[in-house]
């Protein structure tokens, strides 16, 4: 039971963080309680790696292309 509890209590504290970086740093806008903590969810997404959109289509047309 009380495992059940952390991870609901784990998944509702993921899910503000999701909400919060949407609303607020995703945009460009400070959080209004604290503006660190914006400061801090936009440099650790930034410091993640992303996939290049067009790169991964003109990759994806060169392995189609080999493959023919």
């Amino acid at each position: 039971m009380g495992t059940i509890v952390v991870v609901v209590l784990l998944a509702l504290v993921l899910a503000t963080a999701v909400i919060v970086y949407a609303a607020y740093p995703y945009r460009g806008e400070a959080t209004p309680v604290s503006p660190r903590i914006g400061e801090v969810m936009s440099r650790g997404v930034s410091s993640l790696p992303t996939i290049d959109v067009a790169h991964a289509e003109d990759d994806a047309r060169e392995h189609a292309a080999s493959r023919r």
